[in-house]
């Protein structure tokens, strides 16, 4: 375990406790399958009301979905992730430091072995 001062002290993530990197990431704390099916259900409903020729309610069905994700977005926290061992850091308070995901940093840090302690 990779354990250092502002972890400790300020409750904030500078490096991966896994692994030790430093390349971090920020997103929300959802479950993506759950998500997932949230969304896939409101197709469901909104195509059963289009075959019944009830556009007003395949399109109801469709807006309350969209409400839900909207609502769910705001309500759920984030989450601290590495890029390179994938390690997820619940607790944390927001390391101003750490963006949302970056495609290139992905490209750039996953993948690499760990790094050892010093």
């Amino acid at each position: 375990m990779f354990m250092n001062a502002s972890l400790l002290d300020a409750n904030i993530v500078t490096t991966c406790v896994s692994c030790g990197h430093d390349a971090l990431y920020v997103q929300k704390d959802f479950n993506r399958q759950l998500g997932i099916g949230i969304v896939g259900i409101g197709i469901a409903i909104s195509i059963y009301f289009f075959g019944r020729s009830e556009p007003f309610l395949a399109m109801a069905a469709l807006g309350v979905t969209a409400l839900v994700d909207f609502c769910a977005y705001f309500l759920v926290g984030e989450v601290t992730v590495c890029y390179s061992c994938h390690a997820i850091h619940r607790g944390f308070k927001r390391n101003p430091e750490h963006e949302p995901f970056d495609l290139k940093k992905l490209e750039r840090y996953g993948g690499r072995s760990p790094r050892t302690k010093r």
